[in-house]
Formats: C-alpha cells, sequence, structure tokens
C-alpha cells in the first residue's frame, strides 16, 4: 500500500515539474527567448525535423533563428505572414512523452489558448489578448509548435496556415 502511494506521489511530482518545465520554455518562446528580435545568428538546419508551409522553403522564410538559451533545449523560429498579418512560428521537439493531446491542452491551459479549432486532424488551441494578438499551440509531427501573430487572425486562416505546415 505505501509502495503505490510513493509512487503516485513520485508521478504526481514529475508531472508537476514537467508541467512547469514546459511553461518556462513557453514563456520565454512567447516572449522571445534571451535575444533581441533580428539578432540571433539565422540557420538553416534545426538539427530536428521541422515543418513549414508547403511551397515555401526556410531560405524563403529568411532563415531560422534560434530563440532558445544556448544552455537549454533548441527551439528555433521563423517569420511569415497569414493574410497580411506578421507571425513568428517556433518549434521544438516534443518536450513530453505519454498523452500528448492532453499535455499540449494542459499546456495551452496554463497560458488561456483555450479555443480550439481543428486544421486537418490538428487540434489547435488559440489564445487572444485584449488588443487582439493571437498565441497558437498544437502538436504536429512530433514537434511542439507556437504561433503569435500581430494581430487577430481568423478561423479559417488559421486552420488553412497550419494545414498547410508540412
Amino acid at each position: 500500500m505505501d509502495f503505490i502511494k510513493t509512487h503516485k506521489k513520485i508521478a504526481l511530482v514529475t508531472g508537476a515539474a514537467l508541467v512547469v518545465m514546459l511553461v518556462v520554455i513557453v514563456f520565454a518562446v512567447l516572449q522571445g527567448g534571451k535575444t533581441e528580435p533580428g539578432t540571433a545568428p539565422i540557420v538553416e538546419d534545426t538539427g530536428f525535423q521541422t515543418i513549414l508551409p508547403s511551397g515555401k522553403t526556410i531560405k524563403d522564410l529568411g532563415g531560422w533563428e534560434r530563440i532558445s538559451p544556448l544552455n537549454t533545449a533548441p527551439v528555433f523560429a521563423y517569420a511569415d505572414k497569414i493574410d497580411d498579418v506578421s507571425i513568428s512560428i517556433s518549434q521544438q521537439p516534443l518536450p513530453f512523452t505519454g498523452n500528448i493531446d492532453e499535455q499540449v491542452g494542459q499546456l495551452a491551459a496554463a497560458y488561456s489558448a483555450t479555443n480550439t479549432l481543428d486544421a486537418s486532424g490538428t487540434k489547435v488551441y488559440i489564445g487572444t489578448s485584449a488588443k487582439g494578438p493571437q498565441s497558437t499551440i498544437f502538436s504536429k509531427k512530433d514537434l511542439l509548435v507556437l504561433i503569435k501573430s500581430q494581430a487577430k487572425i481568423n478561423n479559417e486562416s488559421w486552420t488553412r496556415y497550419i494545414s498547410s505546415l508540412q
């Protein structure tokens, strides 16, 4: 009986630590990491499999910019536009295992990204600030993807863009 209670406590503490770590990573990504925009070196290869909008190369998008501090797990971003609204797309290998949908949902809830939409089978969580910019959080092809927009984008455009990521 004590053995089961101990394992439950360990699992609970480990899960809580994982959520805290993810919140810190997402906060760093949403805040632009430790570098000012445009000051980090631009790279073409992240060292892990990434996704891009159909028909575009990373060269078309200006290259990858590492937005996470060098002593942490790599998070890379590029800039693009949806309906003439500037967006920043960051990607990193999934930082967790297990029930990915549940964990992405918990992470999204921590950032008030509670509206959802389906982008060709990808569950996307969207949060909208009072001033209009939006943040999306989702998992696709073993990546944790965050997109930050400079203004509000309609759901159809979000769906079309996210569905095009390959």
